[in-house]
């Protein structure tokens, strides 16, 4: 490690990469570092926006967000070899960016003095711990944007009850059956390629459709459950919006996440300080800025170097700005349980 303060080298930043890339390709070691974020890996895979200006080394907040709307299209009487038509818009636009997370942690040389520790892979695991701690973050984050973006559900018979935004279908119809609701709620509401996020919802059900495979009346709980992904978070769903259980039905596209980094994956030196970024190794795309100091500490009759690391993210989710009506807004949340009295 260096002892001159701000400044790390790109052999030590080398080596610690390879450390964490070995500790994440060891099932074992892993597991500490393994960060519960379903529900944005969920997101990921499903949305449609484009992001423009997210070069690295730009310091504004900014990015352009853009989906295509084929709202207005509509059907017509025939003409005559006149071709036209609603022009089609990719709605694009610059938005701020406006959430920002740190997490930090700190390393003093004195504990490596006893040979017990290797001090950069105490730092990778530091690194992998504070990384966690953000990808978490985000996953958290979702699940409120979620609740603060749901629309209106137009399905207002069969197993739900429809209060608000919110449909409240009751403990005893969560089972198998229950898919078929979900489909024609989907349908219904113009949902294309549907997917869901859910909490403990549901889980047990799947789980037991799953490993009961071949059993006498139990392979179509299987084909049910496997009509629609399903992506489960048991760790910030249910924490969320505790004390409700609640599952969420969306429309492919309806929301995008992005999150923004200044700095590449070599030393750049910012005056006191060097910087860089690393990657998620939970969330693909997303990387993390790395503020890096270092210190003189006294203790007794022994100085000390204290090497400082903060982990930065800024991101947003988006809501597609063009799901056509004011209240189809991709989103939809089914709560178990009745609808409570006022």
């Amino acid at each position: 490690m260096s002892t001159a303060a701000g400044v790390f080298s790109e052999t030590s930043l080398v080596n610690i990469q390879a450390k964490m890339d070995a500790i994440w390709a060891d099932s074992i070691k892993k597991q500490d570092y393994v960060a519960n974020v379903e529900p944005v890996l969920s997101i990921v895979k499903n949305q449609t926006a484009t992001f423009g200006g997210l070069l690295t080394g730009t310091k504004d907040r900014t990015v352009d967000i853009g989906w295509v709307n084929a709202c207005d299209i509509e059907d017509e009487a025939c003409s005559v070899c006149a071709i036209d038509g609603t022009e089609l818009s990719t709605n694009i636009k610059t938005v701020e960016l406006e959430t920002c997370r740190e997490s930090s942690f700190k390393v003093e040389d004195g504990i490596f003095h006893t040979n017990l520790f290797d001090a950069q892979e105490v730092i990778a695991k530091g690194f992998l711990a504070a990384s966690k701690a953000l990808d978490e973050f985000w996953a958290a984050t979702l699940v409120a944007f979620l609740n603060t973006n749901k629309g209106v559900n137009i399905v207002t018979d069969g197993k739900g009850n429809v209060s608000g935004t919110d449909t409240y279908i009751l403990p005893a119809f969560w089972d198998a059956g229950l898919m078929a609701y979900f489909a024609r709620v989907a349908a219904r509401n113009q949902f294309m390629n549907p997917f869901m996020i859910s909490g403990n919802n549901l889980y047990e059900q799947v789980w037991n459709a799953n490993y009961e495979r071949g059993q006498a009346g139990d392979e179509s709980k299987t084909m049910k459950f496997g009509s629609m992904p399903i992506n489960f978070d048991l760790f910030n769903v249910d924490a969320v919006n505790s004390p409700d259980l609640v599952t969420y039905l969306l429309h492919k596209g309806s929301v995008a996440f992005t999150t923004k980094n200044y700095y590449g994956d070599s030393v750049t030196k910012y005056r006191d300080q060097d910087r860089w970024s690393i990657p998620s190794y939970n969330i693909p795309g997303v990387r993390y800025d790395v503020h890096y100091t270092d210190s003189c500490e006294s203790e007794g009759n022994y100085d000390f170097m204290t090497h400082q690391f903060k982990l930065k993210t800024l991101g947003d989710f988006f809501l597609n700005p063009v799901g056509c009506t004011e209240t189809r807004t991709g989103i939809l949340t089914f709560v178990c349980g009745e609808v409570p009295e006022e």
